[in-house]
């Protein structure tokens, strides 16, 4: 029995028969997809990085309307 059976809607495509599973053979478009997770990954940090100083940058700005508060009521 064969290995791979060949996919009828995408010609990269092969179904293994032990698992069941759908696989790319194309290389290319393989690539392709790491690079784009790759990347939708460092856009993912490098937002929480941004959402973490916006945090620290609003924490400090109520220390100083507070200090600024005291300030005025001495």
């Amino acid at each position: 029995m064969e290995k791979y059976l060949k996919v009828k809607s995408d010609i990269s495509l092969v179904r293994d028969t032990d698992s069941n599973a759908i696989i790319n053979q194309n290389k290319s478009e393989f690539d392709k997809f790491l690079k784009l997770s790759q990347k939708k990954h460092e856009e993912k940090a490098k937002f929480d990085n941004m959402r973490s100083d916006l945090d620290s940058l609003k924490q400090d700005m109520d220390e100083i309307k507070t200090l600024l508060k005291n300030m005025m009521d001495k």
